[in-house]
Order: C-alpha cells, then structure tokens, then sequence
C-alpha cells in the first residue's frame, strides 16, 4: 500500500480531498438531539362524539373499533380509554414494522367500521405517535387589549399556519384561549310555554343557515350558474329565524332565546406574565430531524409574521435546544482538554526499556568477541601444526576475546541489575582446527 502511495500521490490526493468533502457533508447533515432514534411503531386513533358518556363511548364505539383492528397485521396489543365525548385507541405494533404502513391500514379499517358506530359519530382520526416527537419549544401569543378568543383565532388561523413550514416541526392546535363559536341560549319556561323543545331549536337553525347547490338556469344561449347562499351575515340574524308558525304569526329563537357571539366551554387557562394568553406547542417530528434546526427555523418565522396584529407579541419559551447546545460544548469542550493532555505526552521521547538495552549490550559483546579472536587468528600467521601448539593458540585466543567481553558485560549488569545474574557465566567455546578437526577446548569466564 504504501508503494502504491508513493507511486500515485495525486490519485491519494484526490482519495483524501473525496473522503474531507463527504465527512463534511455528513456532519452538517447529521441530526442532533439528545435521544437517538426510537423505532417503536405505535397509532394513536380518536373518535369524537360530542356529550356522550364514557360509557356508551366504551361500548358503542371503542369496543367494535378495537374488535376490527384485530385484522391489521404485525400488531402487538392495544390501549384504549374511553372518555367524555372521545374514545382514544393505542394499537402498538411489532417493533421493525413500516410505521407509516401501520397509518395506512388502521386508517382503512376505521372507515370501513364508520357505518357501524352510532349516526352523528365524527370520522376517527389516525396519527403516527414517535417516542422522539417531543415538544421542542412553545411559541407564546399576548397582547395588550386582546382577549382569549382573539387570541386563540390568531394563533390557531393565522400564525399557525405560517410556521407550519418549518423542516421538522409538527404543530398542534394550540392551548389556552377560547374557541370561538356562536351559541343559542334558550329558556327553558319559554319553550315549555310555547310548546316547543331544544331540538325544535336546533333544527330551525339548521334548516335555514345552510348552503344548497341550486344548478344552473339556460336562459336562450346562456347558461347563469344559481348561487344559493343562505348563511347569515351576522349573529343577530339568527334571532330572526322562525321556529313554528301558527296561522299568521310564527315564534323565531328571539321569542325563547338569545343568540351570542360566545365560544366553547373552556377547559384550559394559560397565563404569561400573569396574563391569560395563548401558546402553540412545536413537536419535532420523529426521524432524522434536528431539534436546533426546528426550533432556529420557529424563531426566523417568528420575526416573519404578518397580517397580525401589532399590539401581539410572539415569543419562544422553554427552548429544549438550549440543552443540546449545551452537550455538544460540552463535549467539543472536553475532547480539547483530552487532545492538549495527550498531544504532549506523544511528542515527548519515550524511555528505552530494559531488555532493549540487554539486547544491545549482548550485541555488542559478542561483535567484540568475534572482532578479538579475528585479531587474535590474524596475529597468529598461520594455525601450528601439532596439537599443543593449537591449544596454545586457543587459549590465547580465549583471553583476548574474554578481555574485550569484559566492558560489554559490565555494560549489561549496569542496564538491568536484576537479570546480572543470568551473565555470571558465559561460555565461549572457540575450536580451532589444523586441516581435520583435531581438538576443541572450552574456556569458562
């Protein structure tokens, strides 16, 4: 590899500047938040029938939902609660399954079971519920001078709907306020003396504060397009509407009633600063989404408003991003100090071990012994002839090697004290040979 390194450097250069552009790439793309993802697939499915108790809502609609979403296939087991006006169904899956397939199938098997709730019953709604599609942030709506219904249209008609651009988030309705709405209050002792009952009420205004489709009308070689369009202009026009007539003279809803420009019961308060307000809550949406970006992208939208009014003051509270940046300083934070304590330890010079210093002392002595008996052969001339003249050249040749031994043996029981012992004694063994091997003597040190 590394001849072919060596060889090709422009083709490495290109490798490296490719792998420098993705890693780049990736970590800028790469989600940040505190949890990583969670692929548990679990529906949440919500039916509403408005004032029925929670025990016809348990037995006239959850059950038979529950009993038909036994056909969907992968799941686990369900959760279901019955409430005032509501019926709320957890179906968990098993966990690897397409989440967005399980919608689709639940979603099916809730309209086809439609027909068999009571009549009057709202189609039932089918989300996708995420462990990791957490509230990220609050976006807050007071103003001087509004009340909590102007507040609640704003942010659930206007400013809702602006930030729900936003790459990631997902925004509820919002919380707090007063859903607008116009209401008939009726007297009971006028109905009663009139002959008439509530439903007698409702129906009257139905039947006259609706829209029909009329057709059209061919007049010669034109076709007009009828528009009927019976909604009243204003709330007061509702107190015109004729209920029962009796010969010339009829009871309109003034005659029992009263209608107001009111809004729903309200089951929340919020309050900022010791004001009752409004909040929208941002959810980040499941995945691979980037609980930063969401919530820089709400606070860029939030200075982007328009067609509000000007006395309305938006902001951004409980900032779960706040968190986040702070672990990712933390932990940038950290490695520096791990890098500044590491770096100069590597540069440092490394000790040399024991049996490094062993190795080369033990070198050294035997290219001594070889470079003393090579002395020693060479001052020699020529080997003697007879037997006790070659021991005479061994062993003198033995002291010259022994002599020189001596300095690199010292050497080596000063490097490693504790292994001197294993040098006390060194053999050398020097033949030497006239022609034909004739003796071998061996010298002790």
């Amino acid at each position: 590899m590394s001849r072919f390194s060596i060889r090709n450097p422009h083709f490495i250069v290109v490798v490296c500047l490719v792998l420098l552009v993705i890693g780049a790439t990736s970590f800028a793309r790469m989600p940040v938040d505190l949890f990583p993802t969670i692929n548990l697939p679990e529906v949440v499915v919500a039916t509403f029938y408005s004032g029925m108790p929670p025990e016809d809502i348990e037995t006239d609609i959850t059950n038979p939902l529950e009993r038909f979403f036994t056909m969907a296939s992968g799941m686990d087991h369900m959760e279901s609660r019955s409430l005032l006006g509501v019926s709320i169904i957890k179906v968990f899956f098993q966990p690897g399954t397409n989440a967005d397939a399980d919608v689709t199938q639940l979603s099916n098997l809730a309209l086809a079971d439609l027909k068999r709730l009571p009549p009057g019953t709202l189609p039932p709604v089918v989300l996708k519920f995420d462990a990791s599609s957490l509230p990220v942030c609050l976006v807050t709506l007071k103003g001087e001078g509004l009340d909590e219904t102007q507040l609640h249209d704003i942010g659930q008609f206007t400013i809702r709907n602006q930030i729900a651009v936003v790459n990631g988030a997902e925004i509820p309705p919002p919380f707090g306020g007063k859903y607008r709405q116009v209401m008939v209050y009726v007297d009971p002792f006028k109905l009663l003396s009139r002959q008439l009952s509530v439903m007698d009420v409702v129906n009257a205004v139905n039947r006259n504060n609706l829209i029909l489709p009329a057709g059209d009308v061919k007049m010669g070689p034109y076709d007009y397009y009828v528009y009927s369009n019976s909604l009243v202009d204003k709330v007061d026009e509702l107190n015109s509407i004729p209920i029962k007539t009796s010969g010339a003279r009829w009871v309109s809803v003034a005659d029992v009633g009263e209608a107001k420009d009111a809004n729903q019961i309200q089951y929340n308060i919020v309050r900022v600063d010791g004001q009752r307000s409004v909040y929208l809550p941002i959810m980040k949406q499941g995945g691979d989404t980037n609980t930063i970006a969401v919530v820089n992208g709400i606070r860029d939208m939030i200075g982007k408003l328009f067609d509000i009014p000007r006395q309305l003051k938006a902001a951004v509270v409980f900032d779960q991003s706040a968190f986040v940046k702070q672990a990712i300083e933390t932990l940038l934070h950290e490695g520096l100090i791990g890098l500044a304590l590491t770096s100069p330890m590597s540069s440092a010079q490394v000790t040399e071990s024991p049996l490094s210093s062993i190795s080369r002392a033990r070198s050294a002595s035997m290219s001594a012994m070889t470079d003393a008996t090579s002395t020693s052969v060479i001052s020699a001339g020529s080997w003697p002839a007879s037997a006790s003249d070659s021991r005479s050249s061994i062993r003198a040749v033995a002291r010259a090697a022994l002599s020189s031994m001596v300095p690199a043996t010292s050497a080596m029981a000063s490097a490693s004290p504790a292994s001197s012992s294993a040098f006390r004694v060194w053999p050398a063994i020097i033949m030497a040979a006239s022609g034909p091997l004739r003796s071998c003597d061996t010298v002790w040190a």
